[in-house]
C-alpha cells in the first residue's frame, strides 16, 4: 500500500480526503468535495485514498465505502482488468485519457471520459494519480443516432433515382450520389467525398459539353473556373438543363447554411414530352373539331354548289348534243362542260376530305389521284416557285382504293413537301413519279430538294403529334394520319434521303381487292323496254335539277312527272304505279330517306324503283342507310350518261 500522505489530517466522516497527498488538505478537500467534476484519487496499489460527493454518487456507492478499497472491489474485476494499463501509465508520470463503455455496480451502462493525472509525492515521485469521471452518454447516444440517420440519409439518397450533388463552402465533393453520377456520364472515383467540383467541369470539357455562350477555342482552365466560380455564387434557383441526346433534367439548387450546395436532378424528359404530347393532343382535338365543323358546312356548300353544277353539266351535255355539225358550238359546250366537271371535282375533293370512314376500295388511277390533289394546292406550288415533274406513265395499272383518301393522302405530302421547299433558295424541285410493281400494284414517290429529314427524326415522323416544323407550323398529325390510310390499304409508307439533299416519300399500294358493289353486280344495262311507255317522278326541291332529269328521261321516251317535295310525290305516290322514282336525298319537309321509308311500309314494290340524287356524301349516317336501302345513287353534278345508266339499270329490273 501506498504511504498515506502527510499534511493536516481530514476528517474521514466529512470527505474522505486524509490520504491526499503533501498538500493543504483541508483546502484541497473543500474544493474538490464542492466541484461538480466527478473526481477520485488512488494511490500507487489503485486504492481509492478519495473520493468527491458527485464521484461516489455516479458509481452508486457512499464515498465511506470507497476509499480504502481497490477498483477491483469499487468496480469489479472486468472493469479493473480494462483499467488497469491506464493506472499504470499514470503512475509512470503520463497523463492518460480513455472512453468507452462501463458497467456500473447499480446495472447501469454509462459510456465516460476518464482521464488520469498523475500526483508526485513529497520525494518528487508519483504517489498516485486523480482519476477524473466525465459521463458522455447523452452525447455518445446523440452522436450514434446521428451516424445511424446518417448512413441511412447517405443509403437513401445513394440509390435514389434523382440525381444528388452536396458540395461544401470550399467547392468539394461532400456526396455525389449514383443517381448524379449515371445521370451525366462521370466515373465512380469522381463520386469520392472531397473531389473538387473543378474535377466534374474538367470532365465535361473533356466530353465537349459546352454551353451556347461558351467559346471551345478558350483555355480550358480558365473555363474551368469561370464554370466552379458561377456554381458556387448562384443562390436558390430551379432550371432545366437539355443534354446532347435531348434528355430534360429539372435541376434544383439550395444554399446551405454553412456556405455548401446542394443541387438535385431529375430526369423530367418523360414528363415534358407527356405534357407535349398532352398539348398536342389538345390541338388535334381543336382541328379535329374544326374539321368536323368544316365538314358540315362543306356538305351544306356541296349540297348549293352541286345543285346549279348539275345544272350546267347536264345541259352542256344535251346543247353539245345538239350542236350536231357546229364545231364552234360543240367546242364551247365542252369547255362550259369540263369547267363545270372541274368544280365538281373540286367540290368532291373537299368532301372527301371531311370524310372519316373505312376505305371503300373501287378502280382507281394514280394519275387521277394526282389530278385531283393539284386541284386544290397546285396554285400554292404555284406561287411559292415550285416546278413540278410529273413521270406518271399511261399505262399504269388501276388499284382497288379508296381514291378520297389518297386524295388526301396525297394533299399531305404535297403540302409537306412545300412547306420544307419554302426554306431553301431557287431552283425549288419536286418530282412524282410512280411505277407498276409486279404484282400489279403501285410505287408512287414524292421527292423534294428541300432540307431533308434529320436521320435520327426519320424514324419518327409518322408518329402521331410529332413534327420537325417549328412552333405553330404543324401539329404531327398529317403525316400520322397518311399512314393510316395507307395501312388500311395495306401498303406501307416510308421517309428516304433524297439524293442531292431532300427528302422523298415512298408509297407502295398493293394491287387491292374491290368492295361488292352493287351498281356494279346489278344487271348490265340494257336498252329501254319501247312496248310500253315508261314512266317517272323526279322528286327534288330544285325546280331546274328536276327539269333537266325530266329532260333527259323524256329523251329516253319516258313519261316524266315532278314533285317539288317528298309530301308532293307521296300525294302522287299514294294510287299511282311508276316505272321509275329519282329523288333527292336532302330536302325540307319529308326527304328522300323518308320518302323510301314510306313506299317501303305501304308501296314495297316502288320501294325498289328508287334512285337517290345527292350532292352530299359527307355524313356516315347517310352512308350507313344508303347501304341499309341497297338503292343505288346518282351524284351531283350528273351527266346525260351518267343518268342514263342508273336508269336503265332500274327500269330493267322493274
Amino acid at each position: 500500500m501506498a504511504e498515506t500522505p502527510t499534511g493536516p489530517p481530514l476528517a474521514p466522516a466529512r470527505s474522505a480526503a486524509a490520504s491526499l497527498p503533501p498538500m493543504d488538505a483541508a483546502l484541497v478537500a473543500s474544493v474538490l468535495d464542492r466541484t461538480f467534476a466527478r473526481i477520485a484519487f488512488l494511490d500507487c496499489a489503485r486504492i481509492h485514498r478519495y473520493v468527491n460527493p458527485e464521484y461516489a454518487s455516479f458509481v452508486g456507492v457512499p464515498a465511506e465505502a470507497i476509499v480504502g478499497r481497490s477498483v477491483a472491489e469499487v468496480l469489479g474485476e472486468e472493469a479493473a482488468a480494462r483499467l488497469e494499463p491506464l493506472g499504470a501509465r499514470a503512475l509512470a508520470g503520463e497523463t492518460v485519457r480513455w472512453l468507452g463503455w462501463m458497467d456500473y455496480p447499480d446495472g447501469r451502462r454509462r459510456y465516460v471520459e476518464r482521464v488520469y493525472h498523475p500526483v508526485p509525492g513529497s520525494d518528487g515521485s508519483v504517489c498516485g494519480y486523480f482519476a477524473i469521471v466525465r459521463d458522455l452518454t447523452d452525447l455518445k447516444q446523440r452522436e450514434e443516432e446521428l451516424a445511424r440517420r446518417t448512413a441511412q440519409l447517405e443509403a437513401i439518397l445513394g440509390h435514389i433515382a434523382e440525381g444528388v450533388n452536396i458540395v461544401d463552402a470550399d467547392g468539394r465533393v461532400v456526396l455525389a450520389n449514383e443517381g448524379f453520377l449515371r445521370m451525366y456520364g462521370y466515373p465512380a472515383e469522381l463520386g469520392m467525398p472531397g473531389t473538387p467540383l473543378a474535377d466534374f467541369v474538367r470532365h465535361r470539357l473533356a466530353q465537349g459539353t459546352y454551353y451556347a455562350h461558351e467559346d471551345p477555342a478558350e483555355d480550358r482552365e480558365a473555363l474551368v473556373a469561370r464554370r466552379v466560380a458561377a456554381l458556387m455564387s448562384v443562390g436558390n434557383e430551379t432550371v432545366e438543363e437539355q443534354r446532347p441526346d435531348g434528355r430534360i433534367f429539372e435541376v434544383r439548387r439550395r444554399r446551405l447554411p454553412d456556405g455548401g450546395l446542394l443541387s438535385t436532378y431529375t430526369d423530367v424528359t418523360a414528363v415534358r414530352e407527356a405534357e407535349r404530347e398532352v398539348r398536342d393532343q389538345r390541338e388535334a382535338m381543336r382541328q379535329a373539331e374544326r374539321l368536323s365543323a368544316l365538314g358540315s358546312l362543306l356538305a351544306g356548300v356541296a349540297h348549293e354548289l352541286n345543285n346549279p353544277l348539275a345544272i350546267v353539266v347536264a345541259h352542256a351535255t344535251l346543247l353539245e348534243d345538239m350542236a350536231g355539225s357546229d364545231p364552234t358550238l360543240a367546242a364551247r359546250t365542252r369547255k362550259i362542260r369540263g369547267a363545270a366537271e372541274r368544280c365538281a371535282r373540286i367540290v368532291q375533293t373537299f368532301l372527301g376530305l371531311a370524310r372519316r370512314r373505312p376505305p371503300e376500295c373501287r378502280p382507281v388511277r394514280i394519275a387521277d389521284v394526282v389530278e385531283a390533289a393539284f386541284d386544290l394546292v397546285g396554285y400554292a406550288l404555284r406561287s411559292a416557285g415550285v416546278a413540278v415533274a410529273r413521270d406518271l406513265p399511261a399505262d399504269l395499272p388501276e388499284i382497288a382504293a379508296d381514291g378520297d383518301q389518297l386524295v388526301q393522302v396525297m394533299i399531305n405530302l404535297l403540302t409537306n413537301a412545300q412547306q420544307a421547299l419554302q426554306a431553301r433558295a431557287h431552283p425549288r424541285r419536286l418530282a412524282i413519279a410512280a411505277r407498276a410493281t409486279d404484282a400489279g400494284g403501285i410505287v408512287l414517290s414524292v421527292a423534294d430538294n428541300g432540307p431533308g429529314v434529320a436521320a435520327e427524326a426519320r424514324a419518327r415522323v409518322f408518329d402521331p403529334f410529332f413534327t420537325t416544323k417549328p412552333e405553330g407550323m404543324g401539329t404531327g398529325v398529317g403525316l400520322s394520319l397518311c399512314r393510316s390510310i395507307v395501312t388500311a390499304h395495306g401498303g406501307s409508307i416510308a421517309l428516304e434521303e433524297t439524293p442531292g439533299g431532300g427528302a422523298t416519300v415512298r408509297i407502295v399500294l398493293p394491287p387491292g381487292r374491290r368492295d361488292r358493289d352493287p351498281a356494279a353486280e346489278a344487271t348490265p344495262p340494257q336498252p329501254l323496254v319501247t312496248r310500253r311507255l315508261r314512266t317517272a317522278l323526279v322528286v327534288d326541291d330544285e325546280p331546274e335539277i328536276g327539269a333537266v332529269l325530266a329532260e333527259i328521261l323524256r329523251a329516253d321516251g319516258m313519261a316524266v312527272e315532278t314533285a317539288a317535295d317528298g309530301a308532293v310525290a307521296q300525294a302522287i305516290l299514294r294510287d299511282r304505279e311508276v316505272d321509275l322514282i329519282l329523288t333527292d336525298l336532302r330536302m325540307p319537309g319529308v326527304d328522300g330517306m323518308a320518302l323510301h321509308r314510306w313506299l317501303a311500309e305501304t308501296r314495297p314494290a316502288l320501294a325498289r324503283r328508287v334512285v337517290f340524287i345527292t350532292g352530299d356524301r359527307v355524313s356516315t349516317a347517310l352512308d350507313l342507310a344508303l347501304r341499309e336501302t341497297g338503292r343505288p345513287v346518282l351524284a351531283k353534278p350528273f351527266a346525260p350518261a351518267d343518268v342514263r345508266r342508273v336508269v336503265r339499270a332500274v327500269v330493267g329490273t322493274a
